[in-house]
């Protein structure tokens, strides 16, 4: 497969002689301005010094990008051991913590911020501190305390302990996950006796060999042990397998990390002093290190207030003492004595006049630090007197408060007590007046009870008197019809009985009958769907044959299951549509014809499905794209991207129309209005922005949520919706308000009913990313999308077109069993 150029960014230089160009960086520096919006200085030192970055210093941390997304893919695989190598200082414990650790929590694959995640070194007893570790995850998992005190105690010393804790720490839930990062893994070999190391080599090695199923360890080691490592050939294999190396920067990396720090904070920095720099520390083991050490002094040596213009210069760099007149541990000098050779190189690197200008700015400053020095004791002096006196004064407000509020409180006390005695009247009162009232409707009733009682047995008497007479005249006549009526009923219900009889003995046998044959449709089924795998790896394209017979014969989950999984084998390619890297999203268009997929290589593709050809590739974000959605009227798509970003392009030119740039975090999901005027977006920032597409700006302020968002949608009604880890909650897009709670999930793509359970093709975790009433499309991290088609008798006809034969005479008397005389084969 051919490279991809057209994505590549701009800022790539192209270096001649080994050196990096002010040009370059101007490139560079433009480049990201243009999607950053500029904001005033805030006051923090973006540089960290000699220290690793942390993850609260993830926003700070830039370079190894690519190895990043090689270890995210690793874990989003599955994979249950990565291994990170690389020379000494190369800034790996930095990758670690503000790169993985930063990304995992912040949602980077889907459901990591849920996930278990616990970072620590081997030490002297690395079994010990292993067990250390999984007891912290069992704490903020809420394990019992004796549950994780057993674990502090006994140790997990064999790879069943571990299986027993994931499944504890982690519950039935099948999307999460824990991750053990054993950073500084030489220390095995520095600290560790032989007895401790070989005790977790070993226990890796059978961990890896027998895995949980939602368990990642990662090994972060220097190169330069890998020689010791090679004395334990099991270990070894399996780094080697799965090992990532992080190599020392290159000059557009080293850039990176000079430049895109001072943005984030609101600084700003010449070309000429990042070129200076790049170059300065080039080649050197210990780069980082020393750049960042170089970057940090020469950024608090230069104070600003919050607000005001902050700006590195070339000529603070060279006044302040370049690498490489560090590097010899030269004496300290005083400016008094040799000031003219601290300022020559000035004027040779900036020019006369340009340098005289800088030392006059650098005099002002120093007189402005000594004008603050003097206002900022006086200030502390006046504020300590002034706190003196207020925490006197609120000492006597305290005992007043107190006072008030005695009185009050017995004040209440008192009221209560009467409310309580009324009521206790009132309801003794009313209880009394409603008995009366009821003995007196009693006493009535009785009294027109006993006049209509009387009335009733005068009339009784009379009743009676002309019921005998009647009665004799009846049994004088109905004697005689007594005898014959009695034969009738006697013969009608014996004929009775015998028809029900014959009805219901009828009625079972047809019952039987039908259950039998169902029963053998369905065994034979299961029978046939049997054979069809067993055929499945010597030939895909007789067991799909043979699956179509089962499916044919009965319809059952076994024959379902084995006709998908024979079409998913014996025609690989069908319904598949590929990037080089794993597929986030997909949806289909609305007339079903195409179908629009995005993909962690950073590219949005749409496909015609019929031909399965590209239709257009849109190219423009500098990070991965984790969603993209058709707009109501089709002829606009909406992109998010690790970028922060959001985009709308032209669905026929494949351009940008927009660039909507806000998020502080991964941008997760973009949803159009149903008119089309409006985005709603949502990501790892935990906010949700609404944007009028008429002017690229945003409609309100941010909604602050507590939880990173996943996906978002606006609703029939013209609200907006967000779907979090915590639940999911409507909001007014013009006000931001919130509305309550979301209960109507219908705008997410949900599983159908008539959905196939095993989602087969897919060589990595899958998930349905869209549906229509006729098929679904998987997306996976193996980097395909796949449509499914849902019913069987569809995939049927599908697979008869691709086959083009049908099942010989021979095949039905061999696989199938039938009882047929097949002509002799021609010679």
């Amino acid at each position: 497969m051919p490279q991809d150029t057209a994505n590549r960014p701009t800022d790539a230089p192209s270096f001649a002689g080994g050196s990096y160009t002010a040009e370059q960086a101007a490139a560079l520096i433009a480049r990201y301005q243009a999607i950053r919006k500029p904001r005033p200085f805030d006051g923090r030192c973006p540089y960290v010094g000699a220290t690793p970055f942390r993850e609260s210093d993830a926003r700070l941390y830039f370079g190894h990008e690519n190895q990043l997304e090689a270890v995210l893919e690793r874990i989003e695989r599955g994979a249950t051991l990565v291994c990170i190598s690389g020379p000494e200082r190369t800034g790996k414990t930095s990758l670690i913590q503000a790169g993985v650790m930063f990304a995992l929590r912040n949602g980077a694959i889907m459901d990591s911020d849920a996930w278990l995640i616990q970072t620590f070194t081997p030490g002297r007893e690395p079994m010990q501190r292993l067990a250390d570790a999984c007891a912290e995850l069992g704490t903020r998992a809420g394990l019992a305390a004796d549950v994780t005190d057993a674990i502090l105690r006994g140790g997990l010393t064999v790879p069943n302990a571990m299986h027993t804790f994931t499944d504890l720490a982690l519950g039935t839930n099948p999307k999460r996950r824990v991750v053990l990062i054993a950073d500084q893994f030489e220390e095995i070999f520095t600290v560790a006796s032989e007895d401790e190391r070989r005790a977790f080599l070993d226990f890796v090695v059978r961990l890896v060999n027998q895995p949980p199923a939602r368990l990642t360890l990662i090994l972060v080691m220097r190169s330069e042990f890998r020689p010791q490592l090679a004395r334990y050939p099991a270990l070894d294999k399996h780094f080697a397998a799965h090992a990532i190396e992080v190599p020392m920067m290159e000059p557009r990396e080293l850039a990176r990390a000079i430049v895109l720090p001072a943005l984030e904070v609101g600084a700003t920095i010449e070309p000429e002093l990042v070129a200076r720099l790049v170059n300065d520390v080039d080649g050197n083991p210990d780069m980082l290190t020393k750049l960042q050490t170089i970057l940090r002094d020469l950024f608090m040596a230069v104070p600003v207030k919050r607000g005001d213009q902050k700006t590195l210069t070339l000529a603070d760099y060279i006044d302040f003492g370049p690498l490489q007149a560090r590097e010899g541990d030269q004496p300290a000098v005083t400016i008094a004595d040799d000031a003219p050779a601290i300022r020559q190189p000035l004027r040779q690197a900036l020019g006369e006049k340009r340098a005289l200008s800088h030392f006059a700015q650098q005099e002002a400053r120093l007189r402005r630090m000594k004008t603050i020095t003097t206002v900022a004791l006086a200030a502390g002096a006046l504020a300590l007197a002034f706190g003196a006196f207020g925490l006197f004064q609120r000492a006597q407000f305290s005992q007043r408060a107190d006072a008030a509020a005695t009185a009050e409180a017995i004040a209440q006390a008192e009221a209560t007590r009467a409310v309580q005695l009324a009521d206790a009247a009132g309801l003794a009162r009313a209880t009394a007046e409603a008995q009366a009232t009821q003995a007196g409707q009693a006493q009535q009733a009785a009294i027109a009870t006993r006049t209509a009682a009387e009335a009733a047995a005068t009339q009784a008497v009379a009743e009676q008197r002309r019921a005998l007479d009647e009665r004799a005249t009846a049994i004088a006549i109905a004697t005689g019809v007594v005898g014959r009526e009695q034969n009738a009923v006697t013969l009608e219900a014996t004929a009775r009985a015998l028809a029900t009889r014959a009805s219901a003995e009828a009625a079972g046998a047809l019952a039987a009958r039908a259950t039998a044959e169902a029963e053998l449709k369905t065994t034979r089924s299961r029978e046939l769907s049997a054979i069809a795998l067993a055929q499945l790896t010597g030939d895909p394209q007789l067991a799909l044959l043979i699956a179509i017979e089962a499916e044919s014969t009965q319809h059952t989950p076994q024959s379902e299951d084995a006709l998908r999984r024979a079409m998913s084998v014996a025609f690989r390619d069908e319904g598949v549509f590929r990037h080089p890297a794993a597929v986030t999203d997909a949806q289909f268009s609305s007339d079903g014809n195409y179908l629009l997929t995005a993909s962690r290589d950073g590219v949005v593709r749409l496909w015609e499905i019929v031909s399965g050809q590209v239709i257009t590739a849109f190219r423009g974000h500098l990070g991965q794209v984790t969603s993209a959605t058709f707009s109501p009227t089709g002829r606009e798509i909406a992109t998010a991207s690790t970028d922060r970003t959001a985009r709308v392009w032209n669905l026929d030119s494949g351009r940008t129309i927009t660039v909507l740039v806000g998020h502080t975090g991964v941008v997760n999901d973009a949803a159009f209005s149903p008119d089309g005027r409006l985005l709603v977006t949502g990501g790892a920032d935990r906010t949700v922005r609404t944007w009028d597409l008429a002017t690229g700006s945003p409609l309100t302020g941010p909604i602050q949520l507590t939880a990173v968002i996943s996906r978002v949608a606006f609703l029939a009604n013209g609200e907006i919706g967000a779907l979090t880890a915590n639940g999911a909650e409507r909001f007014d897009p013009r006000t931001g308000a919130s509305l309550g709670a979301w209960t109507d999930n219908d705008s997410l793509p949900a599983r159908p009913a008539n959905a196939p359970v095993n989602l087969y093709g897919h060589s990595a975790p899958a998930a349905i990313a869209d549906a229509r009433a006729d098929r679904i499309v998987t997306v996976s991290a193996d980097g395909t999308a796949r449509i499914h088609l849902l019913s069987t008798a569809e995939l049927i006809r599908r697979a008869r077109t691709l086959l083009n034969r049908e099942l010989t005479c021979d095949e039905r008397v061999r696989y199938l069993n039938e009882a047929l005389d097949c002509p002799a084969p021609t010679q």
